[in-house]
């Protein structure tokens, strides 16, 4: 069985990436994976996932001093984990790292061809903002089309707090993942007004595992965990 390895990107700061990476290690608790902060520039994850402990989380940087997404470190730092005793991996790229995604992917070597001589699977995890975030938010998603050229498994991801005040641009979405036959899922539906969804976003920002959480605030994330990532 080929390991897996999930790239969770958007170039467009502030839509929930290290959301849906601490989610998703919340639904991996025991299992046999890896989760890597890749944002230089906030290094939220690294917050947000202390609980994993050193054996299951790390933190890495692929920019030079210029803030260049540089190929070659990507690529030693991806086969060094190829090898490892980790079934899957999970890397939060931060805006920066995203924005120069699409280029890395399409330069120098052919990323499908690569990945099959590793013997790994690569999924990419596109977040989705509402709002002001939307369109730019999309925009990425058509240059990350474009660069895999459908040779790999892509994933949108809808914030839905982000479309909270937006019904149809969340109708949109729907629509045009229908149209162009990609697999569309949702995540984070917390209302930060709300009892709960502001204990779960306190605890979010803390870096909380489940137990951490006060029963009803636990009880929620246990519900968005099973519905939203539990075939993850």
């Amino acid at each position: 069985m080929k390991k897996e390895f999930h790239f969770i990107v958007q170039a467009k700061g502030g839509v929930g990436k290290s959301l849906h990476t601490y989610l998703r290690a919340l639904s991996q608790a025991g299992n046999a994976s890896l989760f890597v902060d890749l944002d230089s520039s906030t290094k939220t994850s690294s917050r947000q996932l202390a609980f994993l402990g050193q054996d299951r989380f790390e933190a890495f940087s692929l920019l030079d001093n210029r803030e260049r997404l540089m190929r070659d470190l990507f690529i030693g730092y991806v086969e060094s984990l190829a090898d490892s005793p980790f079934e899957k991996v999970f890397m939060d790229f931060g805006a920066p790292e995203s924005e120069q995604l699409p280029a890395l992917i399409t330069r120098d070597i052919d990323l499908k061809e690569w990945c099959d001589e590793l013997g790994i699977n690569a999924i990419f995890h596109i977040i989705i903002g509402g709002g002001g975030a939307y369109l730019a938010s999309i925009q990425f998603l058509e240059k990350m089309r474009a660069a895999l050229n459908s040779k790999f498994e892509i994933v949108i991801w809808q914030n839905l707090f982000g479309f909270a005040q937006f019904p149809g641009l969340s109708r949109e979405l729907e629509d045009n993942c229908t149209t162009l036959g990609l697999d569309l899922r949702r995540f984070g539906d917390f209302e930060p007004a709300s009892l709960l969804g502001g204990q779960i976003l306190d605890g979010i920002r803390n870096g909380y595992t489940l137990k951490d959480y006060p029963p009803g605030a636990r009880l929620r994330l246990k519900k968005e965990l099973k519905e939203n990532f539990s075939d993850e």
